[in-house]
């Protein structure tokens, strides 16, 4: 440039290099990130609609990285804040539902229809922020369940704030990933649940998951077969269950060895096969041998 000095153009050619850890994760370590978050979903769906008796739909949309400040300027308005960690991962992640899909959740938690009358978006008080978290808490299991895959981490200490400028712990410039899911309840609109995990969370998870890719394209095919034969032989515990009655406290506490409780199943009527709460298959009573068994006649609808 024309009149500058010697000086002038070394400090023009002087910039600024961060040698700290990097802050943000590429796109193909992402997408092991992507593929966590969806398989938690559809489970999560399906005990939160037990909770409800509705149809509820939870499908991964979207996955951004913004720092938590951006975070917090696009996230507006009122509505459930969830914070948790997952012990022993650093920072804790936050989930984030609007206002006026939590208050409907909440009405049909305690029996009512959701839209009579129209409920209008406000505040959520104390009460209702700890009803709805508890209806989420599945949702935290299934993340950590998932992660877990990778690395054992535990669900801890789940609490709800009053909004998102509450929760402290995380710094503003920190990247965070910002899972944005399609939230469905029947026939209602779909609206956005938002999950943001900060970044130094996820580092861990994503090492991980990059070693381990890293192993099996290097392992070719019989690396992968064995790995999916051993993903066949995780033990899970399977329940048989039959229909639930209902008895009167009185009756309850006056119950004595020898007294018979009438259930509300009838004979004829399959029982359920359950696991992990969600019901897979219906079966008969049956015998193997000198044990009871139960033979399976068919899947859950």
């Amino acid at each position: 440039m024309t009149g500058e000095t010697t000086e002038d153009q070394k400090r023009r050619s002087i910039r600024p290099v961060d040698f700290r850890l990097p802050r943000s994760f590429e796109r193909s370590h992402l997408r092991g990130v992507e593929l966590l978050l969806e398989s938690a979903s559809r489970p999560s769906a399906i005990l939160l609609g037990a909770a409800l008796r509705r149809n509820v739909k939870i499908e991964l949309d979207a996955i951004d990285q913004l720092s938590w400040e951006s975070v917090l300027s696009e996230l507006t308005g009122s509505g459930l804040v969830i914070n948790f960690a997952l012990h022993p991962l650093a920072s804790r992640a936050t989930i984030f539902l609007p206002a006026a899909v939590t208050l409907r959740l909440i009405d049909l938690r305690l029996g009512g229809e959701g839209d009579s009358p129209p409920i209008e978006p406000r505040e959520l008080t104390d009460l209702e922020q700890s009803l709805a978290s508890k209806l989420f808490e599945d949702m935290v299991t299934q993340v950590a369940a998932a992660i877990s895959t990778q690395t054992p981490v535990v669900p801890d200490r789940i609490h709800t704030e009053p909004s998102l400028e509450f929760i402290q712990g995380i710094p503003l410039g920190e990247m965070c990933v910002w899972a944005k899911f399609r939230f469905s309840l029947g026939d209602d609109p779909v609206s956005e649940l938002s999950m943001i995990l900060p970044y130094s969370m996820l580092r861990p998870v994503v090492e991980t998951i990059s070693s381990r890719a890293v192993v099996m394209q290097e392992g070719g095919t019989d690396f992968q077969a064995a790995f999916e034969r051993r993903l066949q032989e995780v033990p899970v515990v399977a329940r048989v269950r039959l229909a639930s009655t209902t008895i009167s406290s009185q009756a309850f506490l006056s119950l004595q060895p020898g007294d018979v409780v009438g259930l509300g199943h009838r004979k004829s009527r399959p029982m359920s096969v359950v696991v992990d709460r969600v019901e897979l298959y219906k079966a008969v009573l049956g015998q193997a041998g000198s044990r009871v068994a139960a033979i399976i006649v068919g899947e859950e609808e």
